[in-house]
């Protein structure tokens, strides 16, 4: 019987650190669709891949850099209330993507950071699905529901409001578990869980905004 493939996903590069650009790789699948937005097609130089799309107001990345690529470029107004990240998610939810993956997005200007788990509540209150990783973290921001984490070897599992309280919040199969709680924005409650067994981690809850970090020391 013929594998089932996954729908093709949009993976936006941004202009956040990034040490070891391998590190990120075992992420990506072969069929993304990846959008640079501005200088974040440096990281995808670093990742050996090429572009589908370039979205960029010129600020931090030369203009004949992106033109080396026989892809669409978008160009944006340097003065503009979107950040190059968020028009970049615009975009890919006009080409239909349900599933976004952010890379360097994070690890740099806080603000940036802030600003792109922004991006990410905008992706996921359009119906998609949102997740931005680096180095040593796998983040998700989640809806209300079932959520299912397979263990991740030597990692830290975080659980973590946003943007309000989470409530109903069951956690089963951890070294910690929860029945019915709550979780808000002022306790960290839910930092530094751990996988146990080796078993999968079940997540349910039927209020709120909730974040899934996945962390290495």
């Amino acid at each position: 019987m013929p594998k089932c493939e996954k729908p093709r996903r949009c993976v936006i590069c941004g202009a956040g650190p990034v040490n070891n650009a391998g590190a990120l790789l075992p992420l990506l699948r072969p069929q993304d669709f990846i959008i640079a937005a501005d200088k974040g097609l440096r990281l995808i130089e670093r990742l050996k891949l090429n572009p589908d799309l370039i979205v960029a107001d010129f600020d931090s990345l030369q203009r004949k850099r992106a033109m080396r690529y026989q892809v669409p470029v978008v160009e944006l107004p340097v003065k503009k209330d979107d950040t190059d990240t968020m028009a970049a998610a615009r975009l890919g939810l006009e080409r239909g993507f349900k599933d976004f993956l952010l890379l360097g997005a994070s690890g740099g200007r806080l603000d940036h950071t802030m600003a792109n788990f922004a991006v990410m509540l905008f992706l996921l209150r359009h119906g998609a699905k949102a997740m931005l990783a680096d180095e040593k973290n796998i983040v998700r921001m989640v809806l209300p529901g079932r959520v299912v984490i397979e263990p991740v070897e030597n990692s830290n599992l975080s659980l973590l409001a946003y943007a309000g309280d989470v409530c109903g919040l069951s956690v089963r199969h951890a070294v910690y578990e929860l029945e019915n709680a709550v979780l808000t924005p002022d306790f960290p409650l839910g930092v530094s869980n751990s996988f146990k067994d080796n078993a999968n981690v079940e997540i349910t809850f039927r209020q709120g905004i909730l974040i899934i970090i996945i962390s290495k020391d």
